[in-house]
């Protein structure tokens, strides 16, 4: 009888063993790792754009071979660089893979594979620094189809210099969706303004500029002489209305003169900053108007005097709102603004140097005092509910167009009623007076296509918001409509052109276009210019 010896393993033999099996599974993982690099695409990568496939061989391989999913898309002999064009478009949208295959010569085949997904890029949005306020503590921008839904949402800040916003779906180059910026600060007042009618292939950039905003500066107050009681000083340095550099108010029966001035500017730094200033007395405006121009820094002795005061220059204009509508004793609003050389016109930097406010009717003359010493000159006017902005002195008579924007609400979807024909994009403000004193404070600014669309629906409002009280106005259908308009720019003849002029580069409408006019309906906020293309303040 033959004995075998059973075969017994030790523990320790049993460690070597798993541990070298384990070895030889990440010398594998690191063998690929060194012998193939792929520096462009990462696992899981979103790829929306047209990019590049860079592959670095570490290896005398005969052949190399890339394939996304089963199709080879590169082939070559002997080579160590790979640089391949890879666009999204070609390709259906969701996961797929990315597959390197290196046979060495001595047979020896080497594969590695990299998971991406493949998006349909709407829109990119490049930000300036320091974009987001500092009050602001919660800004979202999301893309939304027309029906309302949501396609995606992000979050950002001033250490993003980017927004990028994809379908993970199937999104045709010319399908509409709406993109929207949500701004809440810290009392929980929530701004929010939508452009509706965007398509990829309409837009496709927004370049953001950087806002105007500045921190409370030095006040000083100086003595004046020489003012009656009732005479009165109107003065401010803007980069847009109401965003002043500088204010001033007389004090005229206790002889003082304030000047109020911001800190932190973007302005021309080459040439001093001017205080531009014109008085008159409230008993009438063009036969008192006088002007004075001064240079700060203005000196601790400094004298307010009215015997500085010129009216050298002045001339008289007018002018006449004609209308098919009765607007009898109806108030007209009129500022006009001057450019004091071709470099404030360039940096858009400009002085109030004229408004009036009077009761008219339809075909009245309205009188006004221009200054012709400046550079250039832009103007807007509002009578009834009218409005006319543009570059240079406003003409002499403004026919106002036979239009109008209704609409039904219900069901957070706003039905417009439009008549005329003398526009090309539309506006609607939801806005609830009511809220102002509560945390549901909201105003929604939406712009549209008013040649094309008939319907409206709020988009919905995505988690990342963060605002439940804004959150249940929207499930609740709680949001009120305040007010519309409807817009025609002069030189810019449908919505598309307007989206490359004014938007895609967040430009002043008035220095890329001749001018605009509006009719507008709503009682509240008071609507006393355009609503803007973008609140960022």
């Amino acid at each position: 009888m033959i004995f075998t010896r059973p075969k017994i393993f030790s523990l320790p033999l049993l460690l070597f063993i798993a541990l070298s099996c384990g070895k030889d599974s990440s010398s594998d993982i690191q063998e690929i790792d060194r012998t193939i690099m792929v520096s462009t695409i990462a696992d899981g990568q979103i790829i929306d754009e047209a990019s590049k496939i860079n592959v670095t061989i570490n290896s005398a391989g005969s052949l190399v071979e890339v394939f996304v999913d089963s199709q080879s898309i590169y082939s070559s002999q002997n080579t160590h660089d790979i640089s391949i064009d890879f666009n999204p478009e070609s390709y259906t949208t969701g996961s797929h893979v990315l597959k390197i295959v290196l046979t060495e010569t001595n047979g020896k085949t080497i594969t590695k594979e990299v998971k991406f997904e493949v998006h349909r890029r709407l829109i990119a949005i490049n930000l300036p620094e320091n974009m987001v306020n500092q009050y602001i503590i919660n800004a979202v921008a999301f893309a939304s189809k027309m029906d309302g839904s949501l396609i995606m949402a992000k979050r950002f800040n001033n250490a993003d210099d980017i927004i990028t916003l994809s379908s993970a779906e199937e999104f045709g180059v010319d399908e509409e969706f709406m993109l929207t910026f949500v701004l809440t600060d810290n009392g929980y007042a929530t701004n929010l303004f939508t452009h509706a009618n965007l398509t990829r292939n309409n837009i496709g950039t927004i370049n953001l500029k950087k806002p105007f905003r500045g921190g409370e500066g030095e006040v000083k107050t100086y003595p004046a002489v020489g003012f009656a009681d009732n005479e009165l000083i109107t003065s401010d340095n803007t980069h847009e209305p109401s965003r002043s550099y500088y204010g001033v108010s007389l004090n005229a029966a206790e002889e003082t003169f304030t000047v109020f001035h911001r800190n932190g500017i973007d302005g021309d730094t080459n040439n001093p900053e001017i205080f531009y200033m014109y008085g008159y007395n409230n008993s009438g405006m063009f036969n008192n108007y006088q002007y004075l121009t001064l240079y700060p820094t203005l000196p601790d002795n400094f004298i307010l005097d009215k015997a500085n005061f010129s009216t050298a220059g002045l001339e008289s204009k007018s002018v006449i709102l004609n209308s098919t509508q009765n607007f009898d004793n109806s108030r007209a609003f009129m500022n006009i603004y001057g450019y004091w050389n071709s470099n404030d016109f360039e940096i858009n930097t400009f002085h109030l140097i004229y408004n009036m406010s009077q009761t008219v009717s339809t075909g009245d003359q309205l009188n006004y005092a221009l200054n012709t010493n400046f550079y250039d000159y832009r103007y807007w006017i509002t009578f009834g509910n009218f409005y006319a902005a543009g570059i240079g002195i406003p003409k002499e008579v403004f026919t106002i167009p036979d239009n109008t924007l209704d609409f039904e609400y219900a069901d957070n979807t706003v039905d417009l009623i439009i008549t005329g024909t003398n526009h090309i994009l539309g506006r609607i403000r939801l806005f609830d007076l009511d809220k102002v004193p509560t945390n549901q404070n909201y105003l929604w600014d939406i712009t549209f296509n008013s040649k094309t669309t008939q319907r409206i629906v709020i988009p919905q409002l995505p988690d990342e918001v963060k605002s439940s009280n804004l959150l249940d106005l929207y499930e609740g259908n709680l949001m009120k409509v305040s007010s519309t308009e409807l817009v025609a720019y002069k030189g810019i003849n449908d919505y598309d052109e307007y989206l490359q002029k004014v938007i895609k580069d967040h430009k002043d409408p008035l220095l890329v276009t001749e001018g605009q006019e509006l009719i507008y309906k709503g009682n509240g906020p008071f609507h006393d210019g355009p609503i803007r293309d973008f609140f960022f303040q």
